[in-house]
């Protein structure tokens, strides 16, 4: 009987280890100066998030009617451990972000690739994710963005509302301040 526990352990290891070749294989990130998709938004929002995007109450938004000029994107899966390594450096993101005065200039949120309401607001309640999650169930919006790995970052202006990304990486940032530093070059606010 464990004998065969092992090898239902073993199969099921190495058809996850295929099926995340697979994607890799099959992913092609959008890079910089390339036009990004203006996809809808869809996920549940507390009144303080609805603020920080400055999006109106009940208003189903899109990416181009968030009211900064620039939005991190992250695209995570609830199931990726790597994304759930990097929930508690996001957090601290999303705070230096509020500290350094850059909320008003950058917004951040998440993208559930394959995720549900049910599962983004697990992660977001297991993880105690303050900014904005956004579900992509059918994992369409996923497909938009290039069939990314995850965690997968990406900085988008939003100059004349029309989305463009200026920075794309696949993993986890090296360090809060490494990526802070990079996002107030981005975005001259330096």
């Amino acid at each position: 009987m464990h004998r065969s526990l092992f090898y239902g352990r073993t199969l099921c290891a190495a058809l996850l280890a295929a099926l995340l070749l697979t994607a890799a294989a099959q992913a092609h990130p959008l890079k910089s100066g390339d036009s990004f998709p203006d996809i809808p938004l869809t996920g549940t929002l507390t009144p303080q998030q609805q603020q920080e995007l400055g999006l109106e109450s009940g208003q189903a938004p899109v990416l181009s009617g968030i009211g900064t000029p620039f939005v991190l994107m992250e695209i995570f899966s609830m199931y990726c451990p790597f994304c759930q390594a990097e929930a508690e450096n996001m957090n601290r993101l999303h705070t230096a972000i509020r500290q350094e005065g850059l909320d008003g200039t950058i917004a951040v949120i998440g993208l559930g690739a394959g995720n549900s309401q049910f599962e983004v607001d697990f992660f977001r309640t297991k993880y105690s994710v303050p900014f904005a999650l956004f579900t992509d169930p059918e994992l369409e919006l996923h497909k938009q963005t290039g069939e990314t790995a995850t965690p997968h970052f990406y900085l988008i202006s939003l100059k004349d509302r029309k989305p463009r990304v200026i920075y794309s990486h696949t993993g986890r940032m090296q360090s809060v301040d490494d990526m802070l530093q990079t996002l107030r070059s981005l975005t001259g606010r330096e």
